[in-house]
């Protein structure tokens, strides 16, 4: 048993990488309860009225995304490069909490893994705790009877290299940036996925996660900074302000250069690629901004890389 590897598993939403699978994603997602604590039968219901109504829409995005999310088969990257830093004695998968290749599948078979491999990581790719993220996944295993068999890693909002990852690629769409206007100061728009109002009222720490990663960031740069929430759903209340409304009361103050980046996020995928890069540049554009430039996720960095190495080796 001790020559047996470890098994991590890296861990996202996911997303629908075909059409066949928007409505199976939508069900699981909108079905969660740790994103819709309300009785199971409505949470049914909702799965799949709103499987069925956003479906369209889903597939509309995909289309301008060549068809499917990336973030899968970014975050299979990111396990292929820790495979290369730790070696044989780790095996790297991916895990998506709503779509294939699920976490739920690997939790029903953990008996037979375990003769496989002598421990099981489970690794989730959200830098920041959230009951309807990292808490579902503690839920999902949880409800197998897995929390005292399985290990999880921490958040890494305030990683020192996952910090640095990010000042480094903020860095480098300055230098762009300043190239094109030197005499001119950027606004620095921070866009985190946004969360249900009730679950930050029952105490979730995840807007407070997400201020302090962009403090830790904004030490290293002198400009007007601020945070706002995207990609809510459907007529309930969510975390304010919104990007679009930081957009348009920026407009407001005449701020003509803004720079977007996707803080909550560890690979690209439609929030960032058709969200941010397509509909909300857009809005910059019609409300007259001169500059809209949107940071890439490092999702390869050496430094993001190094923080999640050490976030499993201290689990070891």
């Amino acid at each position: 048993m001790t020559d047996l590897p470890t098994l991590v598993l890296l861990t996202n939403y996911g997303g629908p990488t075909s059409e066949k699978e928007i409505k199976p994603y939508l069900r699981r997602l909108f079905s969660d309860p740790a994103v819709f604590p309300i009785p199971k039968f409505l949470r049914t219901l909702l799965g799949f009225i709103v499987s069925h109504v956003r479906s369209r829409e889903t597939f509309q995005i995909l289309q301008t995304l060549d068809g499917k999310s990336p973030l899968i088969s970014q975050t299979q990257e990111q396990a292929n490069k820790l495979q290369e830093m730790l070696g044989s004695t780790f095996h790297f998968r991916v895990a998506m909490r709503y779509s294939q290749p699920l976490l739920e599948e690997y939790l029903k078979n953990y008996s037979k893994l375990r003769k496989k491999y002598k421990r099981l990581v489970v690794l989730p790719m959200f830098p920041h705790y959230s009951f309807s993220t990292y808490g579902s996944i503690e839920r999902l295993i949880k409800d197998h009877g897995l929390e005292n068999q399985i290990t999880l890693t921490r958040p890494f909002y305030n990683c020192p290299l996952f910090i640095e990852g990010w000042k480094k690629a903020l860095k480098k769409t300055l230098q762009e940036f300043y190239k094109q206007n030197p005499s001119e100061e950027p606004f620095i728009l921070f866009s985190a996925h946004s969360l249900p109002l009730y679950l930050v009222k029952k105490g979730d720490p995840y807007p407070q996660q997400v201020k302090e990663s962009v403090e830790l960031i904004m030490e290293s740069f002198n400009l007007s900074y601020s945070i706002g929430y995207q990609s809510k759903v459907g007529p309930i209340s969510w975390l304010e302000p919104s990007t679009e409304e930081v957009i348009i009361n920026l407009s407001k103050k005449g701020v003509k250069h803004l720079i977007v980046l996707p803080i909550s996020f560890t690979a690209e995928n439609s929030e960032t690629l058709y969200e941010i890069d397509i509909q909300y540049r857009q809005l910059a554009k019609d409300l007259g901004f001169k500059t809209f430039k949107r940071v890439p996720i490092p999702y390869l960095s050496t430094d993001w890389l190094d923080c999640l190495k050490e976030l499993i080796e201290v689990k070891i």
